[in-house]
């Protein structure tokens, strides 16, 4: 059976992955040396794209693009119009997401093209997450795909602190694969394994910090085991990007304008901009300022790491508006 040019795939994460990997194999079968090209579509330059689906790749007759992540692009109208154009032969075109509403511009024009065009060069896949009976059912189906045989005890655990997420279970269940080998998994090591159980990182504290909330900064940092020079200068990198952010706020610049100008994601630069929101610019300088001296007297031995530290934190959250 042939795949269709252009599929588009919504819903669950696991059972989308699934379904993308039955449709790699058989794109593999037909052309072994097909090129494949991984994207993101909050991370896209839409006109970049555009030249690149109907271009010629130098290396390879067959080209597939698996662009993950549609719900998250903001320009759904003019992602939608480049990726409606006609695929060159040959090249093979995957769209994967969420669940999206039906007002979605990709998803209407994914729809419409497959009511109006070639039955056979289009599919439209919709693969909610299954529910109750059918959910319990393929997470035993994601357990027994695994080759993994677990205690009960352990396998109900799993499977409850899972929930309905089928993605999470099969990470799971990889870290397992992984610790067993061709061993049994010690029951009291898998536990300490599972996803609930892993060590804190070092982000919340720096949101926090960011919005200026000292005793929730605090209390992020008490679970942490990082080196507190190390945190220091990842106070420091985190300002950094603040007094950015609240430069170009201060110029009325948009949100796209400020991620595409950083270079970062859109939902790292709204995060960034909730909590430059909270603050003025002279204020966050000069925390900065004081982040940058710190570091260097660390690496001098002026200071010890962990009296800079509370030193920065005291004057980064005393800097919030």
């Amino acid at each position: 059976m042939s795949e269709p040019q252009f599929r588009m795939m919504t819903g669950d994460a696991y059972l989308c992955d699934r379904a993308l990997a039955e449709r790699e194999a058989q794109l593999q079968a037909m052309d072994p040396g097909i090129e494949r090209h991984g994207l993101f579509a909050d991370e896209l330059d839409i006109s970049s794209l555009d030249v690149e689906l109907r271009a010629c790749s130098l290396f390879a007759l067959g080209r597939h693009f698996v662009i993950r992540k549609i719900e998250r692009n903001r320009k759904g109208k003019a992602l939608a119009a480049v990726l409606d154009k006609p695929l060159p032969e040959g090249t093979f075109l995957t769209l994967l997401a969420g669940p999206l509403k039906a007002t979605n511009a990709v998803l209407k024009m994914a729809k419409t093209k497959l009511k109006s065009g070639d039955p056979d060069n289009v599919m439209v896949s919709v693969l909610p997450t299954p529910k109750g009976t059918a959910l319990q059912q393929a997470a035993r189906s994601v357990l027994a795909a695994s080759g993994l045989t677990l205690p009960n005890t352990l396998a109900r655990t799993l499977l409850m602190e899972c929930g309905d997420d089928l993605m999470a279970l099969n990470s799971e269940l990889g870290k397992l694969r992984s610790l067993a080998g061709d061993h049994p998994i010690p029951e009291a090591a898998a536990r300490e394994l599972c996803f609930n159980h892993t060590a804190a990182t070092v982000y919340p504290f720096y949101d926090q910090l960011g919005s200026g909330n000292l005793a929730k900064a605090l209390s992020e940092l008490e679970g942490l085991r990082e080196d507190a020079g190390r945190i220091v200068g990842g106070i420091v990198r985190h300002f950094t990007r603040l007094v950015m952010v609240r430069l170009l706020l201060d110029q009325r610049r948009p949100q796209s304008e400020i991620a595409s100008m950083m270079g970062m994601q859109d939902w790292l630069c709204k995060r960034l901009i909730g909590q430059a929101k909270r603050r003025s610019f002279a204020p966050l300088a000069h925390a900065l300022r004081l982040g940058v001296k710190l570091d260097q007297r660390i690496k001098q031995g002026r200071i010890a790491p962990d009296d800079a530290l509370m030193q920065l934190i005291l004057a980064s959250a005393g800097s919030a508006i």
